[in-house]
């Protein structure tokens, strides 16, 4: 339960907005039968759910930023000189 908690915490408003259209055109399909407005209420739910906007991520929100964990440690390879 706290995983769809976090989940709906890290939304911001225009994934709300989103929602909120997408609800609002499921609903018209349901009293009216139009087919537009079901394939507009796929397309806003959809966008809401998976936080997807415009093609190639221009309107994605920012996700929230992670601490990265150091997976790997390299060291600086130099080359031994040899005198001839």
């Amino acid at each position: 339960m706290e995983k769809i908690k976090d989940y709906f915490r890290a939304w911001d408003f225009s994934r709300y907005v989103r929602m909120g259209m997408g609800v609002g055109l499921g609903i018209g399909y349901a009293a009216t039968g139009e087919s537009i407005y079901l394939l507009g209420a796929i397309i806003f739910s959809v966008q809401a759910l998976f936080n997807m906007g415009c093609p190639g991520g221009t309107c994605e929100t920012p996700a929230k930023p992670t601490q990265k964990k150091q997976v790997m440690e390299f060291e600086k390879y130099e080359p031994n000189k040899q005198k001839n």
